[in-house]
């Protein structure tokens, strides 16, 4: 693979007309027609572009693509052979096990640990190297998990800096973080936080220098977890995704097509179904000048390898189908279906050249039990499957420009890519929603985060689909579990009885309290709030000024021996 399909990694460089110019001709090229109606969202297949061509995998080139001796236009049935996968988690927990439960399955306890001993040890090195740091003192496994939680918080109240969560304003205190750490001590975790020892990695250039050295604690720790823990259904995605990152990275990728479009790139297999993240690669770019050859085949035999045998379903785009990854799927009896680059290698020039130009033209090849098509909509879109049966046709619906909606004829094939090609981007969904976004000068940093966030929604999905953790509600119905109840409980469980900021726990201090809390005579009669919890109703005139409440004068002491259990010790 050359150059054309190492992603734009070597964009930088250029002037920002320049990028931007491109970026809008990639956009253009993909436009549709606004007024198209459809039960299949063909809005993100890949269409095809003498622009995109690749010159070493040019379709001339192929003796199968000259000839077509292998390729027919007489389509016919194969044999598809049924998917002997159980999907669904492979550990099934008590109904008494809670959201920190799940979480440990693939971020465990133990990581807590090495993460405070590598930041105490960074936090020594950095005051060896500049000096003692009378503000730092040494963090534990506690405190690095409630940090955690405190990370969780953030993502779900987003302030515009972190200054804003330890506010004196009270428009600015829902989140309670102020009352678990303080602002120092916060800033002191964020400054010294490490999650590997830089001393055991071998300078650049030099045999056995990693570039993923600041964050492989943790991935050869979480990766296995992802992959053994659940158990993918038959369709499985492989795509890319970004996490953001804008600073200098020697691998940071440009792709102007993602939402996402300069960060760090990570190759993903995802569950359509869920979004469930079962393994991951993260880019590191072409080696020296070289660029690897065949990298999108590459990838994805690495990552659906641990799934061969099964007779998955693997949906992929342009940028990984070729002929001979399908081949090989196929002898590991694995099945898959992708849109792919018209200059690929061994399709027929039926295929590569053809110009169709009626809505619903189609034009099938096959080749044994692999089949290439060609439709064209607005424009021609083509894919190569071999799992898919080439006779099945389905309709779609399209609005004409005098508004008449007609149906067009469509291969099946077609329909069953839109709706399962979408794994990692659902995925990346999930993951966007409360997501641990924190600036940082550091780049792993973006990516321990990435995997703190894939940890957390693959935690949810297990929970979600565990039968013993089914919600139901007063009714007896059924209710399904929301990810924001799941980090808001995760959160709770993580931050535990950690408190990092001093209670108020002197005599002297609560006895000080209480004399805020004593009954006076209020203005406005309201309803007594102790009453009212007993479905009786009193408007007394007097209430407790502190808690801005109306109570009855028997009520004022089991009122506050509730509310304020400390005032009574």
């Amino acid at each position: 693979m050359d150059s054309s399909d190492d992603s734009g990694s070597d964009f930088e460089g250029f002037a920002p007309e320049v990028v931007a110019a491109a970026e809008k001709k990639l956009l253009d090229l993909l436009e549709l027609d606004p007024n198209d109606l459809s039960d299949v969202d063909l809005s993100d297949l890949d269409f095809e572009s003498s622009d995109s061509e690749d010159e070493n995998d040019d379709a001339s080139t192929s003796n199968t693509n000259q000839n077509g001796d292998q390729w027919t236009d007489r389509l016919r049935r194969f044999t598809i052979e049924d998917f002997n996968g159980t999907p669904g988690p492979t550990t099934i927990l008590p109904s008494d096990a809670n959201e920190i439960d799940f979480f440990n399955l693939l971020f465990p306890s133990e990581l807590l640990e090495k993460i405070a001993e590598e930041t105490n040890r960074y936090a020594e090195s950095e005051q060896d190297k500049k000096g003692q740091d009378p503000k730092w003192r040494a963090t534990t496994a506690q405190e690095i998990r409630a940090y955690i939680g405190i990370q969780i918080v953030m993502g779900i109240i987003v302030a515009p800096n972190q200054d804003m969560y330890f506010s004196n304003d009270s428009l600015f205190k829902p989140s309670g973080i102020n009352e678990r750490i303080t602002r120092d001590r916060l800033d002191k975790l964020n400054r010294y936080f490490h999650v590997s020892d830089n001393s055991q990695n071998p300078r650049r250039g030099q045999p056995g220098h990693d570039k993923l050295a600041h964050v492989r604690t943790i991935l050869d720790v979480i990766l296995p977890k992802l992959k053994s823990a659940y158990n993918p259904h038959k369709e499985v995605s492989i795509d890319e995704a970004m996490i953001a990152f804008t600073g200098r990275l020697g691998f940071k990728q440009y792709v102007p097509l993602k939402p996402t479009k300069r960060g760090i790139k990570v190759w993903m297999r995802a569950d359509p179904h869920n979004g469930f993240v079962n393994e991951f690669q993260v880019y590191t770019g072409k080696e020296g000048r070289t660029v690897e050859k065949g990298l999108g085949e590459r990838v994805v035999r690495d990552l659906s390898r641990s799934i061969w045998g099964n007779y998955h379903h693997i949906y992929c785009d342009n940028y990984f189908t070729s002929i001979q990854l399908f081949n090989d799927l196929t002898e590991n009896k694995t099945y898959a279906c992708g849109t792919i680059r018209t200059n690929r290698k061994g399709l027929p020039p039926t295929i590569t050249k053809s110009k169709l130009k009626k809505q619903g033209d189609v034009i099938q090849m096959q080749k044994g039990d692999t089949v290439a098509t060609a439709w064209h909509d607005k424009r021609t879109v083509t894919l190569l499957s071999t799992n898919v049966d080439p006779t099945d046709t389905t309709e779609v619906q399209r609005k004409q420009t005098d508004g008449t909606i007609i149906n067009v004829p469509c291969p099946r094939v077609l329909k069953i890519y839109t709706q399962f090609t979408n794994g990692v981007d659902r995925a990346d969904q999930l993951r966007s929603t409360y997501s641990i976004y924190r600036k940082a000068s550091k780049w792993w940093k973006y990516l321990f985060w990435f995997m703190v966030d894939v940890c957390i929604c693959n935690a949810f999905i297990l929970m979600k689909e565990s039968t013993n953790h089914v919600i139901k509600t007063k009714t007896g119905r059924t209710r399904e579990r929301t990810q924001l109840e799941f980090r808001i409980k995760l959160a709770h469980q993580l931050l535990g009885d950690f408190w990092g900021k001093r209670k108020r726990e002197s005599i002297g201090e609560r006895q000080t309290q209480g004399l805020f809390h004593w009954p006076i005579e209020i203005d406005k009669k309201r309803t007594c709030k102790q009453c009212s919890k007993q479905k009786i109703r009193k408007e007394p005139k007097t209430g407790c000024e502190q808690c801005n409440v109306n109570l009855c004068v028997g009520c004022f002491k089991p009122y506050h021996q509730e509310r304020h259990p400390e005032l009574f010790n």
